[in-house]
């Protein structure tokens, strides 16, 4: 495969929307896409490995950025699996089958390829802390997503129902970084007013 091929590829992440948004009532013209979704969760992991590295905790930077940038690409291929559905699914592990053998065709004989699929693998592992940091970052990157659709004036109740989800997936993340607690408040307070 030439590079030139996967970045096409790539490219179709611009034009696939989170499909949660859409369950959660939230129009395709105001949909966030997998690609602004990424570009949220490197933001936010660059953002956060800094206040690791200023609060002395030492982090490969460069591992959770490339873990970051790489851990949707499957959907390249298969699309947004949403929160609702994966329930339907006969188990975790047939998600990240999925997943993995997605990311394998996509990257076809790429050189790097299996420096990819190891990022990718390592990042649904969660064993790492940078793992860890991505996967608190992509959460993140969710609960301030569904705070600005619900200061557009969305008040489904799919969304207050994706808020609890991924809040409760968020949980153990705050354990190995409680600091992240007062963010997960204050996005909390804006996208429950009033409570």
């Amino acid at each position: 495969m030439k590079l030139q091929e996967l970045f096409n590829r790539l490219n179709n992440l611009k034009r696939i929307p989170r499909t949660g948004w859409l369950l959660c009532n939230v129009s395709l013209e105001e949909s966030e896409d997998v690609a602004q979704h990424i570009f949220d969760v490197v933001t936010m992991t660059l953002m956060l490995a800094d206040e690791l590295e200023h609060r002395r905790i030492k982090i490969n930077k460069e591992l959770a950025l490339s873990m970051a940038v790489v851990h949707d690409w499957a959907e390249a291929l298969i699309g947004d699996y949403p929160y609702p559905a994966l329930k339907h699914l006969e188990s975790k592990e047939a998600k990240k089958r999925i997943e993995q053998n997605a990311l394998t065709e996509l990257l076809g004989d790429l050189p790097q390829k299996e420096r990819y699929v190891r990022l990718w693998r390592e990042y649904v592992e969660k064993r790492t802390l940078e793992s860890k940091l991505v996967h608190t970052a992509d959460y993140l990157s969710i609960l301030v997503q569904a705070v600005k659709y619900r200061e557009r004036g969305n008040w489904s109740p799919e969304l207050n129902e994706l808020w609890y989800a991924v809040d409760k997936d968020l949980e153990p993340y705050t354990k190995e970084f409680p600091w992240i607690n007062d963010m997960k408040g204050e996005l909390k307070k804006r996208f429950f007013p009033g409570k």
